[in-house]
């Protein structure tokens, strides 16, 4: 591969395309989820879509997974590096569950598609759910300690003579 030359103004361009672009997934990450029956309205915007996983194929370093059926689909594609953190064979793992990615929608020869290459973009909604619950769990847990604490100290106190 030959190195190319990039002036610092471009450098500059580059960057802050990129932190626009992260700025733009922060944001989606944040917005509720669109179905993936809606995602042609949404080319080339960054959303966060849900849906299952219904077929996979892998072709190299390029994993697609479908979600939905036809003829309302969306084909999420993980680009797998050398050194990837996605899961060890990523078609098995989403076949058949339902998951949540962030990145931008577009189409491709009449087909949605949106390509992910960081693994922080995509998760599986059941883990999402059981991260929520667990954080109510332990904010409950928290009221109770605090609610036990205040009883403790009332019954310390002196009752007032009348």
């Amino acid at each position: 591969m030959t190195p190319v030359a990039i002036s610092s103004s471009e450098l500059g361009r580059l960057a802050v395309v990129a932190l626009t672009l992260a700025g733009a997934l922060e944001a989606a990450a944040d917005e509720p989820p669109i179905e993936v029956s809606v995602a042609p309205l949404y080319v080339g915007q960054v959303v966060t879509l849900e849906g299952e996983v219904t077929r996979t194929h892998r072709d190299g370093y390029v994993v697609r997974l479908q979600l939905g059926e036809e003829p309302q689909t969306v084909m999420v594609q993980l680009q797998i590096g050398m050194l990837s953190r996605f899961p060890p064979n990523p078609e098995a793992h989403y076949l058949g569950k339902e998951i949540r990615v962030v990145g931008r929608v577009d189409e491709f020869r009449g087909q949605v598609e949106m390509r992910i290459r960081d693994p922080d973009h995509i998760a599986l909604v059941d883990e999402l759910q059981s991260d929520t619950a667990d954080e109510e769990v332990r904010a409950l847990q928290d009221r109770v300690r605090r609610l036990e604490q205040r009883l403790e100290d009332l019954e310390a106190e002196p009752l007032p003579t009348p």
